[in-house]
């Protein structure tokens, strides 16, 4: 089997991951060999509601060590920008320009969650932008990827939108898609084949099983589970949409792991059992 992508997203709403908890995060990451952390948490202002501003200094060394003990542990970073509305190549350029200098390699641009039309024009002025920022990082580093969450990440419906966006990005660049709803019940065969004919790609999965950023802090007890045995082999891989919680949402990872490793052998009952064995602490 190809390379296939198996980590984490932060990409919720509410009080972002510390530092301390994303290091604690690699480290997790990395004994459960999953090989890819997603930084995109909505309520960091500099990630959204203040995209176009460089990061201070003291959350530049941040990042700095954060890519540090990815490396060490085999992990690729991904940074995450949410150009929101009025996204604009030369700012969008020049905020990664920034990022980059710190050695970061891979980089995602998020449009989900916005007021727009699923039109040509939306998806044209958004695509113009990730093809600009793909042809600065490959200019980079011959290595350097780019993935795109599109504003429609979710479901089958067939907009102009969704078929410009098939029609005319970059098949080197991923495109993020959550299921048939914003958080899926399950993943089946058939939605996988419905959506690589819409997109004509294999869609890298944003699995918001786990959320709970809409929940107003329920924590969720139970395994990863409803999703096609399948779904690694017909997918560019899956990316988990966590809890706000750190420390509760290491065993839903642990399962979905084991999950991901095994699926033909993968029981969710069981799987859970290990999971509260192996993550002491969780509440």
């Amino acid at each position: 089997m190809a390379h296939k992508i198996r980590g984490v997203v932060e990409g919720f709403y509410g009080r972002p991951y510390t530092l301390k908890q994303r290091l604690d995060l690699i480290d997790f990451l990395h004994g459960l060999g999953m090989n890819t952390y997603v930084y995109g948490p909505k309520s960091d202002a500099f990630h959204r509601r203040r995209w176009r501003d460089p990061y201070p200094s003291r959350k530049l060394r941040e990042f700095a060590m954060l890519l540090r003990h990815c490396a060490e542990r085999h992990v690729d970073l991904v940074y995450a920008l949410s150009p929101v509305y009025r996204p604009d190549a030369k700012a969008v350029i020049r905020k990664i320009r920034t990022m980059a200098a710190i050695g970061i390699r891979h980089y995602s641009l998020f449009f989900d969650d916005i007021k727009v039309d699923l039109s040509r024009e939306t998806a044209l002025t958004q695509v113009s932008v990730v093809h600009a920022l793909h042809s600065f990082l490959k200019g980079l580093h011959k290595n350097a990827t780019l993935s795109f969450c599109p504003t429609q990440y979710r479901g089958f419906k067939r907009t102009d939108y969704m078929t410009y966006v098939a029609e005319n990005l970059s098949d080197r660049i991923d495109i993020f898609w959550t299921g048939k709803t914003v958080v899926a019940k399950s993943i089946t065969d058939l939605d996988i084949a419905r959506i690589t004919r819409l997109l004509a790609r294999p869609v890298l999965i944003w699995d918001n099983l786990f959320a709970n950023d809409y929940l107003h802090g329920q924590i969720l007890r139970f395994p990863y589970r409803r999703r096609s045995p399948r779904i690694l082999e017909k997918t560019r891989g899956v990316l988990l949409n966590p809890m706000n919680d750190w420390q509760a949402s290491k065993p839903l990872i642990h399962t979905a792991a084991a999950f991901l490793r095994d699926p033909s052998g993968y029981r969710p009952d069981r799987a859970w059992r290990e999971a509260s064995r192996t993550c002491p602490g969780t509440r």
